[in-house]
């Protein structure tokens, strides 16, 4: 079902309030507000809440140097929902609302800016268009075009144009998948490469009449000499306010000097910001609404062609629509001159936008400049608290900081012009495409009832009892969902259309906090935790100082840099409190077992499901904090055969599994590490072929987890090696993990590898330098980037993968961190930086270059190769015309 009206007071607002009321409680999966004109603080007030709570990922789109707000006032961008800055030669001057849910979808297209005047003060035209029960509509396929398209016109930043280019895909899937709808009725008309006059259907003969009215009229009368000219109307009406319409009398005669024109003065009671052109002819009328103005840069120049960027609805059979009251005044009456002119600096520096990943900050510029770039970062955009990070080189438009910002932090461009002036860009937002995804089912899943420290469970025995019977609730509930690992937060709507703004591992630490909170988030992944963005805290702080004596400078600072060193230290636990400690540990771990000592379960049950991995490592953590600190006297081995349980544990959780349901890699790197570094605790005092009494526990601890040792990196669990401080400290040390990590590797390097592979149904061969992967699959990118990243770990200095299926084939040679892609028939050498904890698969499980980041790089195959295959190629022992022939062996 869809429909389509014509309305003049209804604000967007309303249509939020409207679906928050829907009887079927149908979930809101996108919600985009677009305009001129923008007023995040107004927004923040009226509409993102109510977005947000109905569960949608929001954006608000607007022209660059329009924003009406002050930063300071800004509290939930970046952090709820995307703001993105657009601009190109003219203004970026359409006005839409976009809700798409799972049945349903709203979209207007009008006058209105999302500000309080656009939105509940002005006297605003908007066409609505409304489809339930999956239906849709031409104007929506319309809208989804002109989405796409956008990008070639006007200027976004990368993530805000993947993010229009998504709501694109999914109106277009939606459109193609409704049932067939009514012929003809409103269409979208844009301007960006075509002007909106050239594209008004051409009558047979002049028209009856010609109905006019928009706020702006230009000095020169051009769009109205142009619609006369095409139109060749008998009558004309045109609309002013005399008071707030922006209008020269004189050229509005000059162009309307040949017609039978006459003027309607309308009432000033509100401003009347609709814009309009209707005429009827042959009995019918046609109506042109939208955003275009009654100017040469909205109706008469292409976006391209240095226009405006306008969205309109053409429509026919329409009612009247310009008000039928005021006054009709003779054109010859009409005096005075309003004119307010739009003037766009063209040397103003624009700063697009600003994200933060787990990679860093990333900024975008709208054009690169001659000279550099400073980039400055504010919590909260208040005076004095703004902090320079660095600059963007002369020459680029882009450039990624490796330290990112908190989600929401202000950030401005700023540079030093050739003629000695300064100019500043407007201020954005940081953008987090995880704090701004849609709601999804893990929001409401299964989570730990209560908010837990390692200080709390070490020190408040009231909180370790509720922590087991939460570890024992939650293995439950997951396991009666069949999803004890937490879900990827990376879908958008329906459909088969995904985000690809979302980092999968971003996505699966806010899935992480959500369930088991920050504090142990950061115990279960440890060094892993330290780059990614957290949600901000207040900049005031506040504090007591005591003593007496002056304290000099110099003191101070050290003081601070030993508060902020990221050294892991052993807890100090009271002589007093180690056998609770002892106690709680064991019955944590028995909680997280597959089967559960202390159930009174008969055996005939089947064993319940190990807890989700994060729970086990958060455990794992706790466990190895306990023993650097010493709560195992000398004598006592107890603590060998709880860790050796956990281990199990753990070592179930590396069984590979399908689809969403299998963890990100950064997740299984982060389980290999602990699981090297609890196998190095238990080697200490034993032997892996021993039959001794402490031999038996490591040995079945080295057997299980052989695998994940050989693929570990010592680096992943660096804060689990603490320094031996305490008395009767039991630690692993860095060089302890290296030898076991190597003596699990020493067998057959690429063993394993082939035979994951293998269990892919993918054959592996190798032969003078060159791993050759075959098989049936149809995007061989995915699987040229896995292998490369299992083969990588056992060939630190290179290696040489060709990924090949019936007649496709993808070629990468990685060394970290650069990898290198050929992927015909482009013939064009591809080269990557990659660093972690992002790896060659996670970049390019998707298979869509387009959405990979990090190219640093492209090489024409003519051309040679690009410096980093070089590098590669000389520590395999290769040389490139000798690569070059046998890729392209079987082409020949």
């Amino acid at each position: 079902m869809s429909a389509v009206q014509h309305t003049r007071f209804a604000s967007p607002v309303t249509l939020l309030r409207e679906w928050a009321e829907r009887s079927d409680g149908q979930a809101l999966h996108e919600a985009l507000f677009m305009g001129f004109t923008v007023d995040l603080s107004f927004l923040e007030k009226v509409a993102i809440p109510v977005a947000r709570g109905l569960g949608a990922r929001t954006a608000v789109i607007g022209d660059a140097a329009q924003g009406l707000h002050d930063p300071v006032d800004v509290r939930m961008a970046g952090r709820s929902y995307l703001h993105g800055l657009a601009t190109c030669r003219g203004a970026f001057h359409p006005k839409a609302v976009l809700l798409v849910g799972e049945h349903a979808c709203r979209l207007a297209v009008g006058s209105g800016n999302p500000t309080l005047s656009g939105w509940g003060a002005n006297d605003e035209l908007w066409t609505v268009v409304e489809t339930e029960e999956d239906g849709s509509h031409a104007l929506l396929a319309d809208f989804a075009d002109w989405l796409d398209e956008l990008p070639s016109a006007v200027s976004l930043a990368p993530w805000a144009a993947s993010h229009l280019a998504e709501l694109a895909a999914l109106l277009t899937e939606r459109h193609v998948n409704a049932p067939a709808g009514p012929e003809g009725g409103p269409r979208l008309l844009h301007n960006l490469h075509q002007s909106l006059l050239e594209q008004l259907p051409r009558p047979r003969g002049p028209v009856d009449e010609l109905h006019a009215y928009a706020p702006f009229v230009d000095e020169a009368g051009h769009a109205l000499s142009k619609l006369v000219d095409i139109l060749a109307p008998r009558r004309v009406t045109l609309g002013i306010q005399p008071r707030w319409s922006s209008y020269d009398a004189g050229t509005i005669k000059a162009a309307l000097s040949g017609t039978s024109a006459q003027i309607r003065l309308l009432d000033e009671t509100r401003m009347r910001h609709g814009k309009l052109v209707e005429w009827q002819t042959d009995g019918r009328r046609y109506a042109l609404t939208g955003s275009a103005n009654l100017t040469r840069a909205a109706l008469g120049t292409s976006t391209k062609d240095g226009g405006n960027c306008e969205l309109a609805v053409l429509a026919a059979d329409t009612q009247p629509l310009l008000p039928d009251e005021g006054r009709i005044a003779p054109l010859a009456s009409l005096t005075g001159r309003t004119i307010r002119p739009f003037t766009s600096d063209g040397r103003a520096l624009v700063l697009l936008g600003a994200k933060s990943d787990s990679e860093g900050l990333h900024v975008s510029l709208a054009r690169s400049r001659t000279v550099p770039v400073a980039i400055s970062t504010s919590p909260d955009g208040s005076p004095g608290s703004w902090t320079e990070i660095g600059s963007i080189p002369p020459g680029a438009s882009s450039c990624s900081f490796p330290q990112p910002e908190a989600p929401g932090a202000a950030v401005r461009a700023g540079c030093v012009q050739p003629d000695g002036s300064t100019v500043e860009s407007p201020v954005v937002f940081v953008y987090s495409p995880v704090h701004c995804a849609r709601r999804h089912e893990a929001d409401s899943g299964p989570r730990l009832r209560y908010d837990y420290t390692a200080q709390s469970l070490f020190a408040d025995e009231r909180a370790a009892r509720r922590f087991e019977t939460d570890l024992l609730r939650l293995r439950e509930l997951t396991a009666g969902t069949s999803a004890p690992r937490v879900s990827p937060a990376t879908g958008t709507a329906t459909g088969s259309v995904t985000s690809s703004a979302v980092d999968r591992w971003d996505a699966y630490v806010a899935d992480c906090r959500r369930m088991i909170g920050a504090p142990l988030t950061d115990l279960a992944f440890g060094a892993l935790q330290a780059g990614l963005p957290q949600a901000p805290s207040s900049r005031w702080v506040v504090s007591a100082v005591t003593g007496s004596g002056a304290v000099d400078d110099g003191m101070a600072y050290e003081d601070e840099e030993a508060l902020t060193a990221s050294v892991a230290v052993a807890p100090h636990i009271p002589p007093e409190q180690r056998g609770r400690c002892r106690t709680w540990i064991r019955r944590w771990v028995g909680a997280l077992a597959a089967s559960d000592e202390s159930s009174a379960a008969p055996v005939s049950a089947p064993a319940p499901a190990p807890a989700p991995v994060p729970v086990g490592l958060v455990v794992a953590n706790l466990y190895v904090q306990l023993l650097a600190a010493g709560v195992w006297d000398e004598n006592d081995q107890s603590w060998r055969d709880g860790l050796s349980r956990l281990l199990e544990t753990l070592g179930s959780a590396d069984e590979p599994s399908e689809g969403d349901r299998q963890d990100p890699p950064e997740t299984r790197r982060r389980l290999d590490a602990v699981a090297a570094v609890m196998t190095a605790l238990l080697s200490q005092g034993a032997t892996f072929t021993g039959g001794g009494e402490h031999d038996v526990p490591a040995a079945r601890a080295w057997q299980s987890a052989k695998g994940m040792i050989a693929r570990a990196e010592p680096a992943q669990a660096e804060d689990l090696m603490i320094p031996p401080e305490q008395a009767l400290a039991r630690v692993a040390s860095w060089s302890e993990v290296e030898r076991l990590i190597a003596l699990a590797q020493k067998d057959d390097p690429g063993a394993e590898v082939v035979e994951e592979l293998s269990a892919a149904g993918w054959e592996a061969s190798y032969e003078d330098g060159l791993w050759e992967i075959t098989g049936s699959f149809g995007n061989p990118v995915p699987v040229v980037s896995r292998a490369a990243e299992r083969l990588g770990r056992h060939h630190p200095n290179g290696v040489l993968v060709r990924a090949r299926s019936r007649n496709r084939w993808a070629f990468v040679a990685w060394a970290a961190p650069h990898l290198v892609l050929l992927n015909p028939p482009a013939r064009v050498w591809r080269t990557y930086a990659i660093r972690p904890p992002a790896t060659p698969e996670s970049r390019f499980s998707g298979g869509d270059l387009s959405a990979v980041p990090g190219r640093i790089g492209t090489t024409r195959l003519p051309a040679g190769a690009p410096e980093a295959l070089r590098k590669i190629l000389a520590d395999v022992g290769m040389a490139y015309p000798e690569l070059v022939g046998r890729l392209f062996a079987e082409d020949s």
